[in-house]
């Protein structure tokens, strides 16, 4: 019965900033779960980021694939079995759920395998399957989508370096992904376009998806 919201979108999109600015929006009403990368360390999902990172690669990229699949939909299933009951009426926002496992390790697989992006669709929807057959899949899926250039910069700043060519492919064949299943699951997910909506129409559009989201459990009812 717990209302779950996933906010999703390639990397530079400005998803957690947006976030943020929803979740204090819908204040008591709201239960934010921050991006896995950036979990406290002292946990499990923490040092098993950790661990994925050691090899300084910004995608959790360590040379061993399908390893790192599994353990990051671990995580996925481990976020909903940790997380403490949810009130009636009240909704979780998740930075980053099960389609950012799917879509992101499907990329790396099929970048990897110098294959389409109809064979890494096929990935994606099977590591989502993995994921949700163990924790149910959010209410609504947020994607946010802006210009693929203007994310670029964005990364970068943050990043403060310049991407590399790989990470450059890897994003742009997420973004890709990301569309694909949007199309696959129009019924599951939200699209907001950065190029045609403000940030405060953004956030608004985020906040509502939430609302709708926690109707459907009203007080009173069992969390």
């Amino acid at each position: 019965m717990t209302a779950w919201v996933a906010l999703e979108g390639v990397n530079g999109v400005g998803k957690s900033y947006l976030g943020r600015r929803a979740a204090a929006a819908l204040g008591h009403r709201c239960a934010a779960l921050v991006e896995l990368p950036d979990s406290p360390p002292a946990g499990l999902p923490g040092q098993v980021i950790a661990a994925l990172h050691g090899t300084g690669d910004r995608f959790l990229r360590t040379g061993h694939p399908h390893t790192e699949t599994l353990l990051l939909a671990a995580l996925q299933v481990h976020r909903w079995e940790a997380l403490a009951p949810v009130a009636a009426g009240r909704v979780v926002l998740e930075d980053r759920g099960p389609a950012s496992v799917a879509v992101y390790q499907a990329a790396v697989l099929a970048e990897a395998a110098g294959t389409t992006d109809t064979w890494a669709l096929q990935q994606a929807l099977a590591i989502e399957q993995t994921i949700t057959a163990w924790r149910p899949a959010p209410s609504t899926t947020v994607l946010l989508t802006d210009d693929p250039a203007v994310c670029l910069t964005r990364f970068e700043e943050r990043a403060g370096q310049p991407a590399g060519a790989d990470e450059r492919a890897l994003m742009a064949r997420a973004g890709r992904l990301y569309h694909l299943l949007a199309a696959d699951r129009p019924e599951q997910y939200l699209v907001l376009d950065r190029r045609v909506l403000s940030e405060d129409q953004a956030v608004e559009s985020i906040t509502e998806a939430c609302r709708a989201a926690a109707a459907t459990t009203p007080e009173g009812a069992t969390p």
